[in-house]
């Protein structure tokens, strides 16, 4: 009888214990997701063309994560981050993502590198209920239609060709205006959103030209934009094709009009391939931070990973926003962590604002409503002032 009583005594115990923890938050197995620990993935081009974008938004990743986990991680579980080279190679990526939801059984995926590569996977993604926070492309797809589990931040093309319009036009008074873009989806993309915005100004598109994403050589082209006489170019290429562009229009005698990039060329690789041809020229950006400021919070994160002085440019910033963001939403999920929690908490940010990103929204999920995954309207200029990028003109936003 006593054995009786005491095994009943353990068996309550044990179902009290139980219920314990199913109210505290270990209600149900979330793939990812342990007592301790919170595996997430990435695909950057750590290796390849692209490497000198990939690696600095690992770095930025790795940083941000690298701290948090230092100072006790998300209640108590630290984040464990996965990353894969896919070489910016799309074929790559689809193959690099399925191992790590289906093999390494990430939670989520934050700040996946590239058009062609987020584009690739956004889909199967979606289709398989695993969050993908953050997005370093510019493709409208990734909002336009919305997908539940897909939450791009970056202003996208059609966004930033719109906002680049309106700066010229309504700022520098630019009546010829010209692009030269990828011939690619993403400056396709930006090309069109150009084309229809500037019909709401004063102003006239002179030339566009798109351009081989492999060409080096650009004389033609440049030849054609001389001729055009146009008084703002709008550059929608990437790097390494925008330094030596910039240099050889340059040598071409193009001077006087203003060089506009498109906010991937915010960074110190641009001053360094371009060497003086980087001076005055313009570029877009969004994240607001300024890079002179060794003293900033963020920057002394980056620090404690990569060392004393060592400052992040503005591709590993860009990942700093995305583990800033995501590190945030869970947070706000609480400690029952899943996948639906983390999703209804991203669904909460209005206007909201971190150390480093700024205005990002999200509203819940509706198919009909193509604004409810857009994350950032707005964008400002930075311009290169005696070797330094520095701001040039404040917020500009879409118009319409």
């Amino acid at each position: 009888m006593k054995k009786l009583v005491k095994g009943l005594f353990v068996a309550v115990l044990f179902c009290a214990i139980s219920a314990a923890v199913f109210a505290g938050g270990e209600q149900e197995a979330v793939t990812g997701v342990t007592e301790d620990e919170i595996t997430i993935g990435t695909f950057q081009a750590m290796s390849g063309p692209v490497a000198s974008i990939g690696v600095p938004v690992a770095n930025g990743l790795k940083a941000y994560f690298n701290h948090v986990n230092a100072n006790g991680g998300i209640y108590g579980r630290k984040i464990n981050l996965i990353i894969a080279d896919d070489q910016f190679n799309p074929g790559k990526t689809t193959v690099e993502v399925k191992r790590l939801v289906e093999s390494d059984g990430v939670f989520a995926m934050v700040a996946g590198l590239g058009t062609p590569g987020n584009l690739a996977v956004m889909d199967y993604l979606n289709e398989s209920g695993v969050p993908f926070v953050y997005q370093a492309s510019g493709s409208s797809r990734l909002a336009v239609p919305p997908k539940e589990f897909v939450f791009p931040v970056q202003p996208n093309y059609l966004v930033e060709g719109n906002v680049m319009v309106r700066y010229l036009a309504e700022e520098k008074k630019a009546k010829r205006i010209a692009i030269v873009y990828r011939n690619a989806e993403d400056g396709i993309e930006e090309y069109e959103s150009v084309k229809n915005a500037i019909k709401l100004y004063d102003s006239k598109l002179v030339e566009a030209i798109a351009i081989d994403p492999t060409a080096t050589d650009f004389a033609t082209e440049i030849n054609k934009l001389n001729a055009a006489k146009p008084d703002a170019i709008i550059v929608m290429l990437f790097n390494p094709q925008t330094p030596p562009f910039v240099k050889q229009a340059k040598q071409y005698g193009i001077t006087k009009p203003t060089f506009l990039l498109s906010y991937p060329n915010a960074a110190v690789t641009f001053m360094v391939l371009a060497e003086e041809a980087a001076e005055d020229v313009e570029c877009m950006s969004w994240v607001d931070v300024d890079f002179t400021d060794a003293d900033f919070e963020p920057f002394q994160i980056y620090a404690e990973t990569h060392g004393e002085g060592e400052i992040p440019n503005a591709f590993a910033v860009a990942g700093m926003v995305a583990a800033e963001l995501f590190v945030e939403a869970l947070n706000v999920a609480g400690p029952t962590l899943t996948r639906d929690s983390l999703v209804k908490a991203l669904e909460s940010f209005k206007d909201w604002n971190g150390a480093l990103g700024k205005g990002i929204s999200y509203k819940t999920y509706n198919e009909a409503d193509n604004t409810c995954r857009l994350g950032k309207q707005s964008m400002y200029v930075l311009k290169v002032k005696e070797g330094v990028w520095v701001r040039h003109a404040d917020w500009i936003y879409y118009a319409d």
